[in-house]
């Protein structure tokens, strides 16, 4: 017992001092923020110089923080896992592993799983639930306040983004933690027949490509009624989990299509990724349906398989452009075609889905499983109360940490219909 207690000390002492680190960042951001501001502003090769000279070291604080706090969580991590250890050798303590290895499994579960926990009312009373919750409410301030999501609710914020995105569900997604590299065999040519006996070539080894994923921030603030903090667990749940998705959302599927990378901290759209190639214009004559769907040979050109192709564009381009030909009527104006079907459209059977973030008049059809979205485990909310204090409301920010890039540019295409040049 005198071991655990000493373990629990420990423990206890490095996630003080996890904290305090965890202060020092929002420090550090604060003043990143200051020195995007002061470089803005500078006007003279001096003022230019002193700007990139506390960049320089803001840039060393921030590394020697990140190996600390690294440093730190792994040290936490083998403590608790040492005193796990010895907690299964006590008495009974067989069993509280067992419960712990349970709670554990909750807090993995899929969001399936979850979905079904929802039905049955179970999800409000799971203790990682309430107990998350109650914190919820009990949150002080914003600067040391912050509060980590249990996997569980999570999960449930995740599925619920479906709900507000469109092409967030098309991509392939892979939940992570700490700095992700993926290794990708690029090499898509056939194999070689050889005796049985026989090495295989060197050379059909195959192409990897390095691709590396960080974990950039994606925040959100909203406002919560004091009153409402007051009321059932399912009230705050609902309220609490469909704002923080629908903001986290909305900002994915924008990153998905535009994201412009680590020069400006947000993953890698697809749009500015695409080759020049598979960029085309398109005249919005008689043929332009025909023309415009020509265009998915940039991306299925045969040499190898490729998943489902969607074409993503906004509701005013297939209204304005396309709709229109799905319609054909007779002499006497009848309709002998078949009709759009605004809430499933196709083009030419060819998946259609709509997203406000695609620019009028462009039209982008891709395998959309050839765009990775790393997702990371530790999304937090935290608190301040002085925001709306005389409006009786509390502002809560959502953050979590996502990264991603299209794994193969080359299977998406970009086409811009264009008016026709009229005639001289």
């Amino acid at each position: 017992m005198l071991r655990q207690l000493l373990l629990g000390k420990k423990i206890e002492q490095r996630k003080n001092a996890l904290a305090e680190l965890l202060v020092e960042e929002e420090k550090i951001q604060t003043r990143s923020a200051e020195l995007e501001a002061a470089a803005a502003e500078a006007q003279t090769d001096e003022d230019i110089a002193v700007v990139e000279e506390e960049v320089g070291k803001l840039e060393a604080q921030k590394a020697e923080l990140d190996e600390k706090k690294s440093k730190l969580q792994g040290e936490i991590a083998e403590l608790e896992n040492e005193l796990e250890q010895l907690n299964a050798k006590e008495p009974g303590g067989e069993q509280r592993s067992a419960d712990n290895q349970q709670k554990r499994g909750v807090e993995s579960m899929n969001r399936l799983q979850v979905r079904e926990l929802l039905k049955t009312g179970e999800y409000f009373r799971r203790s990682e639930v309430v107990e998350f919750y109650e914190k919820f409410r009990n949150l002080r301030a914003v600067s040391g306040g912050e509060l980590t999501i249990p996997d569980v609710v999570i999960n449930r914020i995740m599925d619920i983004m479906g709900d507000f995105t469109t092409l967030y569900p098309l991509v392939e997604k892979i939940p992570v933690k700490g700095t992700a590299r993926i290794l990708i065999d690029t090499d898509t040519t056939p194999a070689t027949w050889i005796e049985q006996s026989a090495a295989l070539p060197t050379g059909d080894v195959g192409t990897i490509t390095n691709i590396d994923f960080d974990g950039f921030k994606v925040g959100k603030v909203t406002f919560v009624d004091n009153y409402l903090l007051q009321d059932s667990i399912i009230n705050l749940d609902a309220y609490v989990t469909r704002k923080i998705a629908r903001a986290i959302a909305k900002a994915l599927d924008q990153a998905i299509l535009k994201g412009t990378g680590a020069a400006n901290k947000q993953p890698t759209g697809i749009i500015p990724s695409i080759p020049a190639g598979n960029q085309v214009d398109v005249e919005a004559d008689e043929n332009l349906l025909k023309n415009l769907v020509k265009q998915i040979g940039l991306i299925d050109t045969g040499d190898d398989s490729v998943g489902e192709i969607v074409a993503v564009m906004r509701r005013q381009t297939y209204y304005n452009r396309l709709a229109e030909f799905s319609i054909q009527v007779d002499s006497s104006g009848n309709v002998v075609g078949k009709l759009p079907n605004l809430r499933q459209p196709d083009l030419l059977g060819l998946r259609v889905v709509f997203s406000q973030f695609m620019d009028a008049d462009k039209v982008l059809f891709g395998d959309f499983s050839q765009y990775t979205l790393v997702e990371r485990e530790n999304i937090t909310i935290d608190r301040s109360e002085h925001v709306k204090f005389t409006e009786d409301q509390m502002a809560f920010r959502g953050k979590g940490r996502f990264d991603g890039k299209p794994t193969k540019p080359a299977a998406f295409a970009l086409v811009t219909i264009t008016d026709p040049v009229p005639e001289v």
